[in-house]
C-alpha cells in the first residue's frame, strides 16, 4: 500500500472517531431558571364570599286585609317612622250566589218583621205602665185622705212597678230586633263594597333603600305577609363559608383582601368565626363541614349590592422579609423538599428546610441563599451533576400570592348618590 494510501485512510478513521466522540458527548441539557429572591410573604386562604347588608329588615303586613298597591321601586329611599310603604284596608264583601242571597233577604224580611212586633209589644207596655201610673195616683191622692186602705196603695205601687220593668224589657227587645234587622242588611251589600274607614298604613321602620318589593300587586293579604325588603347599603359584610380545617386557622383581626367583583381590591378585617359548623355539599358531591367567617369591610362598599359574588383572601400568616423560591422549583424527595441548584454549570441536587407555603412560593428556612439560582420544573433529564445550560431565567419577585398587589382601581371615591332617607 503506498504512503498516501496509508495516509488518506489514517485521516478518514480519526474524522469518523471524531464525529462519533462528537455524537455521544454528553450535551448540557435546557432548563429554565429561576431566581432565589428575599422579600415580603404571606400565606392566605382564598375562597368565595358573598357580600350581605349586615341589618335586614322584612317589612311585613301588621294585620290581614285589602293591601294598596306598593309604588315604590328597589333602589328608593325610606325615613324611619315617615315613609308609608302601603295601606291595608278592611276586606270587601264576598260574592254571594243566588240562593244565598235569597236566605239573606229572608232573614231581613223576618228581622224587619220581628222589629214590627217588638215596636207593638212596647207600645203596648208603655200603655199599661200609663194606666198603672194614673192608677197609683188616684190612690195615692185616696190614700191621703183617708178612703183607700194602705193595701191598695201598695197593690197599685207594685203593679206599676211590674209594669215598668216590663216596658224596659220590651225596648231591649226592640233594640235587639233593629240589630238583627241591621245585621241582615249588612249581608245583603253588593259584592265589592267595603266596610269603608281608613286604612292601616305600614310604615318603613328604618332609614335606608328598598332592596327588593316582595309583595307589590293590589290584593287581600294575611298578617305577617312579607311585603318589602329594606336595608342600608352602606353597610355591607362579607360572609365566606370555609373549610372547618382552613376555618381553624382564622382569627378576628386578620386582613382579608376582597376581590373578584368587578372593580379592584378591597380592604377588610375578619370580624367573627361562628362556632357553629354545618354539612354542605360540593359540586362534586362530597359532604363537607363549613363553617360562616363574617368579615367587616374597612371603608365604604357602595358599589357592593346584597348577595353580590365576591373573592377573599384571609391573611393568616406574613413576614416582611424572607428567603422564598417558587413551589415549581420545589420536589418531595423521600421525606425532604430539594431543588436542583445551578453550580458551576451543572445541577446539583440540594435538600432544603420549608416553612411557610402558599402554594405560589415557599418560605426557606435553610439550603439555599438569595441570589440563587434554581431550576424550574425540573424534567427526567436532569440527575445530580448534570450539565446543563440556561434556557431562560426569571426572578423570583414575580410568585407573590394573588392579590398582595392592588390593580389601582380600589378607590372608592367617585361620585355616588348617598340615600339621605329623604325618599
Amino acid at each position: 500500500m503506498s504512503r498516501s494510501r496509508m495516509v488518506f485512510w489514517g485521516a478518514l478513521a480519526a474524522l469518523l472517531l471524531m464525529l462519533a466522540l462528537w455524537a455521544f458527548w454528553p450535551r448540557a441539557v435546557p432548563v429554565d431558571l429561576v431566581e432565589v429572591s428575599s422579600g415580603p410573604m404571606d400565606v392566605t386562604i382564598s375562597d368565595e364570599g358573598e357580600a350581605r347588608i349586615r341589618d335586614l329588615f322584612v317589612v311585613s303586613a301588621p294585620a290581614g286585609g285589602q293591601l294598596s298597591r306598593i309604588d315604590m321601586k328597589a333602589g328608593d329611599c325610606v325615613r324611619a317612622g315617615s315613609t308609608v310603604i302601603a295601606s291595608i284596608y278592611p276586606v270587601a264583601a264576598p260574592t254571594i250566589d243566588a240562593r244565598s242571597a235569597a236566605q239573606l233577604r229572608a232573614a231581613a224580611g223576618s228581622a224587619r218583621a220581628a222589629a214590627t212586633a217588638a215596636e207593638a209589644d212596647l207600645r203596648r207596655w208603655r200603655a199599661d205602665q200609663k194606666r198603672a201610673e194614673d192608677d197609683l195616683n188616684r190612690t195615692r191622692t185616696l190614700a191621703e185622705t183617708g178612703t183607700a186602705s194602705r193595701q191598695a196603695l201598695e197593690r197599685a205601687e207594685t203593679e206599676y212597678r211590674t209594669l215598668s220593668a216590663a216596658t224596659q224589657q220590651a225596648r231591649a227587645a226592640l233594640d235587639l230586633a233593629r240589630h238583627e234587622v241591621n245585621r241582615a242588611e249588612a249581608a245583603l251589600m253588593p259584592a265589592g263594597a267595603s266596610a269603608g274607614g281608613d286604612g292601616l298604613p305600614v310604615i318603613a321602620p328604618i332609614t335606608g333603600v328598598v332592596l327588593r318589593i316582595i309583595r307589590d300587586s293590589e290584593g287581600p293579604v294575611s298578617v305577617g305577609t312579607p311585603l318589602v325588603e329594606i336595608g342600608d347599603p352602606d353597610d355591607i359584610e362579607i360572609m365566606v363559608d370555609l373549610l372547618s380545617e382552613d376555618a381553624v386557622n382564622v382569627a378576628p383581626g386578620d386582613i382579608v383582601r376582597i376581590r373578584g367583583w368587578g372593580g379592584g381590591t378591597l380592604s377588610g378585617r375578619v370580624r367573627l368565626i361562628e362556632p357553629y359548623a354545618f354539612t354542605k355539599i360540593s359540586a362534586l358531591g362530597i359532604e363537607e363541614q363549613r363553617v360562616n367567617v363574617l368579615i367587616d369591610m374597612d371603608g365604604s362598599g357602595r358599589r357592593l349590592g346584597h348577595g353580590f359574588r365576591v373573592r377573599t383572601d384571609i391573611v393568616v400568616w406574613s413576614a416582611p422579609d424572607i428567603v422564598r423560591v417558587p413551589m415549581t422549583a420545589l420536589f418531595k424527595s423521600g421525606s425532604d423538599w430539594t431543588v436542583y441548584r445551578l453550580q458551576h454549570g451543572r445541577a446539583r441536587l440540594t435538600t432544603v428546610r420549608v416553612d411557610h407555603m402558599n402554594g405560589h412560593a415557599a418560605e426557606i428556612v435553610s439550603g439555599l441563599s438569595s441570589g440563587d439560582l434554581v431550576i424550574e420544573h425540573p424534567s427526567r433529564n436532569i440527575a445530580d451533576g448534570v450539565r446543563v445550560k440556561r434556557r431562560s431565567l426569571r426572578s423570583g419577585d414575580v410568585v407573590e400570592a394573588p392579590g398582595n398587589r392592588d390593580d389601582g382601581s380600589s378607590d372608592l371615591s367617585e361620585d355616588i348618590t348617598a340615600c339621605d332617607g329623604s325618599g
